[in-house]
């Protein structure tokens, strides 16, 4: 069966692998401190709060170099 798609080498296709595992795995961590901040909001929990967002803060900011 013939897909027309063109036959790329182990390591590369292991490269795409793990760009997309960074990429799943930093959108889950992103994620996971998004729903932190929302409890501690919840639960008036300043110190949580202001500790989730400013790791979230640095989180974004290092994405974004």
């Amino acid at each position: 069966m013939r897909t027309g798609l063109k036959k790329i080498s182990k390591e590369h296709y292991k490269f795409l692998l793990s760009i997309h595992a960074d990429v799943v795995l930093e959108a889950a961590i992103e994620k996971r401190l998004r729903r932190l901040i929302d409890q501690a909001l919840d639960q008036g929990d300043e110190t949580a709060f202001r500790l989730y967002a400013a790791e979230l803060a640095r989180k974004m900011v290092a994405d974004n170099q």
